[in-house]
């Protein structure tokens, strides 16, 4: 179809745009280049004066019709929409090549949130709660979404990125409208299904320490899918070390121990799968003196910020949880617990800056 290989062309121009404004900045010549092509094409899109692009799932939808190829540029653009939280760009005729500049440069900045303009309309998802249950479903559904893509997951088959992102998302947004959605982290009530609640509520905790740090925009969703992803090498150890009823002896703890290299390696091999994912995949059982593992010749060289709020975050969840060898612990013990490591297993600053901000809340 000849205008859905004008969408795909559109597209990505726009996308070499971004990605140029990105690399260098938004007065570099070839961004201005790249929008002009793709206005140019924009010309012959319009339908009654106006070009509706939706997203929906993993395909976008251009005034009404599916995008049937959904190359790296369509795949790259959907999920810069999704980090930003939008799902529907409605662009009108007579929009300037200053409007399609201000909104890529806006699209392309890891801080800056896209707003409308006179002639380029967002649809931005939206969590809305209807009943003082909402946050909870929120959790259920976004348990299930989890299970539903680890379940998939295997050496020999891709992660499913997209619906892990469409969950960093919700979980950004219901934290932006209600704080309490922290009292809503899942206890496990099955043990099989420890892995997944605790993946979400782990994204849950991560995101709401890097929001209280300052972190927003796409840093702040790559921290959150960090989160949800940081044990996924867990997958790849037998079943019956990860649902053991019983303490793990010193060669099960061995095998226990590979996870974060099995991890890492995994999510390494994907082009959409951030950087900070593979980071923190491989760093979340080091410790802020040096120790920990993976073992590591590096230890007197800090690992990554998100890591280490995704350990604490791994940490103060699995405490809540009761196991075969030891029960689960109140808040207070959690707290003193997190106290009497910071300044050894965690950085005292970010451990500071998570009790504080539970206290904001009133959470503690």
């Amino acid at each position: 179809m000849p205008e859905e290989k004008k969408v795909s062309e559109f597209l990505a121009y726009i996308v070499a745009a971004l990605s140029n404004c990105a690399l260098y900045s938004d007065k570099h010549p070839a961004v201005e280049e790249f929008s002009r092509k793709a206005l140019a094409i924009l010309e012959g899109l319009f339908v009654d004066d106006v070009l509706n692009l939706t997203v929906l799932a993993e395909s976008i939808i251009f005034n009404d019709t599916p995008l049937s190829d959904i190359s790296m540029h369509t795949y790259t653009f959907i999920k810069k929409l999704r980090v930003k939280g939008i799902d529907r760009l409605v662009i009108k005729k007579g929009v300037s090549l200053e409007e399609l500049h201000s909104f890529i440069k806006t699209l392309a900045s890891r801080e800056e949130a896209v707003s409308s303009s006179p002639n380029i309309a967002i649809g931005v998802l939206e969590v809305r709660f209807k009943a003082e249950g909402d946050a909870s479903a929120i959790m259920e559904e976004s348990i299930a979404r989890v299970k539903e893509v680890y379940d998939g997951v295997s050496r020999f088959r891709r992660l499913d990125v997209h619906g892990l992102e469409d969950v960093v998302v919700r979980f950004i947004t219901a934290l932006k409208r209600e704080a309490s959605m922290l009292s809503n982290l899942n206890p496990v009530r099955e043990h099989s299904l420890y892995t997944y609640v605790h993946e979400a509520n782990v994204s849950v905790l991560t995101i709401f320490q890097a929001e209280a740090l300052g972190l927003s925009g796409e840093l702040l969703h790559d921290a959150g899918l960090a989160g949800l992803l940081h044990d996924v090498g867990k997958l790849f150890i037998p079943k019956e070390i990860i649902e053991k009823q019983a303490e793990l002896d010193e060669s099960e703890w061995n095998i226990i121990k590979l996870h974060p290299v099995y991890g890492a390696l995994y999510l390494s091999k994907m082009q959409d799968v951030p950087e900070l994912a593979v980071v923190a995949a491989y760093e979340h059982h080091m410790k802020y003196n040096g120790m920990g593992y993976p073992q590591s010749k590096r230890r007197l060289t800090s690992h990554h910020l998100i890591s280490q709020l995704v350990a604490i975050s791994d940490f103060f969840d699995a405490l809540r949880t009761q196991r075969a060898y030891r029960p689960s612990f109140g808040l207070s013990a959690i707290i003193g617990f997190l106290r009497e490591g910071s300044g050894t297993d965690f950085n005292p600053v970010l451990v500071d800056n998570f009790l504080l901000s539970l206290k904001r809340i009133k959470a503690v």
